[in-house]
C-alpha cells in the first residue's frame, strides 16, 4: 500500500515538474506585452523572421537572414541583443516606427492585417540587404499616415535660413518654393557660415520634403535629426556654402555607364568624384548611404535615374555607386 502511494507521489511530482517546465517554456517563448490589439504598432520576434505591425493595416517581414550591416545580420541581432535593443536597431531602419514588442517562438502567426509584405530587398556579393528606396515607397502607398497623405502644398510652411553669406539668397530661394509649389516660407539668415545644408523635418513626410529639395541647387543635404532650432515650421532647411564639403562619391563598375556617371556627376558640380574600376556584382544599379546622407543619395538617384537605395551606417561622408553591367 505505501509502495503504491508512494509510487503515485512520484508519479504526481513529475507531471509537476512537466507542467512547471511547460508554462515556464511558454512565457519565455512568447513573452511581450499581451495588451495588443488592431492599433497597436508592435514588433514580433518569430522563429526565423522579424514582424513588423502596424496596426491593422500593414505587416513587413523581416527575414533573418537580411543583413543589416557590413557584417551582421537580422539573426545576429536577434540573438546578441535584448528585446529593447533588437526594437530600437529595426526603428533605424522602418520609416515608421513600432513602440511594443511580442515574442512568438513556435506556432503559427496571423496577421490580422490589410497588407502582409515581405520587406524589400536585393543581393551584393550573395549577401541580402534591405531596399530602403523600396520600403520608403511601400510605407507610402500602404501606410501614410491620414494627415500626411493628404498634406497640401498651400498648407506647408518652410523655413529657410542663409548660412552661405550671399545677400537675399534665402528669399531668393524661398520665391522659387513660392513659385514652383505654392508653399508659404520664412526667409532669415543663420547665426554662422556653414559649409554643408541641412534639413530638419518637424511635421512633414519624407516624400514631400523631397519635393522641396528637389527644388534646391544645393547638393549636400545631411538630415538632423534633433531639432535646434525652435519653429512651428513644417521643414527647415539651412543652406550652406559647399564650396570646400568634406563629401566623397565612389562610383563602382568598370564599364563605360560607370564612367559616363562619373562625368555626369562633375558635370553637375558634385566633387570628390572617384570611379573605382571593380566588378560592382549587381543586376541592377545601387546606391548605398549613410541614413543622414538620404536626401544627398536621392537627389543623385534622381540625376543619375537609379531606382534602389540601400542604407549603409558604416560608410561616414560618403555615398557608394554601385552601377550594373
Amino acid at each position: 500500500m505505501n509502495k503504491g502511494l508512494g509510487k503515485l507521489k512520484l508519479i504526481i511530482f513529475v507531471i509537476g515538474i512537466i507542467i512547471a517546465l511547460a508554462v515556464f517554456l511558454f512565457i519565455n517563448m512568447n513573452d511581450g506585452n499581451r495588451d495588443l490589439d488592431k492599433n497597436s504598432r508592435y514588433l514580433i520576434i518569430g522563429k526565423s523572421n522579424l514582424i513588423a505591425v502596424y496596426e491593422d493595416k500593414l505587416a513587413v517581414k523581416i527575414p533573418y537572414e537580411i543583413s543589416i550591416s557590413k557584417d551582421e545580420t537580422v539573426e545576429e541581432l536577434v540573438k546578441n541583443k535584448n528585446k529593447e535593443e533588437i526594437m530600437a536597431t529595426i526603428n533605424k531602419i522602418l520609416p515608421e516606427k513600432v513602440d511594443n514588442y511580442k515574442v512568438i517562438k513556435f506556432g503559427d502567426i496571423k496577421l490580422n492585417v490589410k497588407n502582409a509584405k515581405n520587406i524589400p530587398e536585393t543581393n551584393i556579393a550573395d549577401k541580402r540587404y534591405i531596399l530602403t528606396s523600396s520600403l520608403y515607397s511601400m510605407f507610402d502607398t500602404l501606410y501614410t499616415d491620414t494627415n500626411r497623405a493628404n498634406e497640401v502644398n498651400e498648407n506647408i510652411i518652410v523655413d529657410i535660413l542663409n548660412a552661405n553669406g550671399r545677400a537675399g539668397y534665402a528669399r531668393k530661394t524661398g520665391e522659387t518654393l513660392k513659385k514652383n509649389l505654392s508653399m508659404k516660407y520664412n526667409a532669415a539668415n543663420y547665426e554662422t557660415f556653414l559649409e554643408e545644408s541641412y534639413v530638419i523635418m518637424n511635421d512633414i513626410s519624407k516624400e514631400k520634403t523631397q519635393e522641396v529639395l528637389m527644388q534646391l541647387d544645393e547638393k549636400y543635404f545631411k538630415i538632423k535629426e534633433v531639432p535646434s532650432i525652435p519653429t512651428l515650421a513644417n521643414v527647415v532647411v539651412v543652406l550652406g556654402k559647399e564650396q570646400n564639403v568634406d563629401f566623397n562619391v565612389e562610383v563602382v563598375g568598370n564599364t563605360s555607364t560607370a564612367d559616363e556617371m562619373g562625368k555626369e556627376l562633375k558635370k553637375l558640380g558634385y566633387k570628390n568624384i572617384k570611379n573605382v574600376k571593380n566588378d560592382s556584382k549587381v543586376e541592377s544599379s545601387i546606391i548605398e548611404y549613410n541614413s543622414e546622407d538620404y536626401f544627398i543619395a536621392y537627389k543623385i538617384a534622381q540625376k543619375l535615374d537609379i531606382k534602389d537605395m540601400i542604407e549603409k551606417d558604416s560608410l561616414k561622408n560618403k555615398i557608394m555607386i554601385f552601377v550594373s553591367k
